[in-house]
């Protein structure tokens, strides 16, 4: 099947969850919560509601609104479900309180973790303890991610078919969209810096401390980075 056979088949089988192609390498898994009609209009909220139980909260305020279950919190309950998963890095989270919605460059991915999480969504005696535990380190899961999306790591994920001029402690370095995929992927180990070879991960988590699109062409990113707080290890000079 082609790309959009595929999300056009995954779309069917997964409902309320469905993909969409942005048509620049990136695809978004989406549920928006405030359009959900039908037989999945309370999809998930089970567990929502019985994590208000559980801190004493009503399931409802007065105006007749679920109190937990916004887009945030599903975010979190995403993250708890996957806690511990290498994949996890490879999705940058856009949610919103109406709305769960994750990117990522490879449509496999997004496939396979979309529809097991449907699947973990469906089972409420699963999902219940899920909800419960990703609320409680929500902070966590969100610094995480806003952390990432502050890396080298986090801007090849948001933006996957852009070229990337970078400006490093040890020197210059041009990513390609190529370049990107190979090293999202984990089929390049190795970049070259200043005369000097450096495994790939030390790269991707170094930090953006500015970053800018080029006026003329949108598809090139201009940026500096500094190491974290532990310095690149691992180089060999060429």
């Amino acid at each position: 099947m082609n790309v959009k056979e595929r999300i056009e088949a995954f779309n069917e089988e997964n409902r309320p969850f469905y993909i969409v192609d942005h048509d620049d390498g990136k695809f978004s898994l989406c549920l928006p919560l405030g359009f959900i009609s039908g037989e999945y209009e309370d999809f998930g909220q089970k567990a929502f509601d019985a994590y208000a139980l559980e801190i004493g909260e009503p399931p409802v305020d007065s105006r007749g609104f679920q109190t937990h279950g916004n887009g945030y919190e599903w975010e979190a309950a995403f993250c708890q479900a996957f806690e511990g998963d290498p994949n996890l890095r490879r999705f940058a989270f856009d949610c919103e309180s109406s709305g769960f919605f994750m990117d990522c460059d490879d449509l496999s991915l997004l496939e396979e973790y979309g529809s097991k999480f449907r699947e973990i969504c469906m089972d409420t005696e699963r999902f219940t303890p899920i909800v419960s535990q990703g609320i409680k380190r929500m902070d966590q899961w969100l610094a995480e991610q806003e952390k990432l999306a502050n890396t080298v790591r986090g801007a090849l994920l948001e933006n996957p078919s852009s070229t990337f001029d970078i400006m490093t402690p040890d020197g210059n370095i041009r990513i390609t969209p190529q370049d990107t995929k190979q090293l999202l992927d984990g089929n390049m180990q190795f970049v070259h810096i200043g005369g000097a070879q450096y495994c790939a991960f030390e790269l991707l988590d170094q930090e953006i401390v500015q970053k800018q699109t080029d006026l003329f062409d949108e598809d090139l990113i201009r940026m500096k980075t500094q190491e974290p707080e532990q310095e690149l290890g691992f180089k060999m000079t060429m």
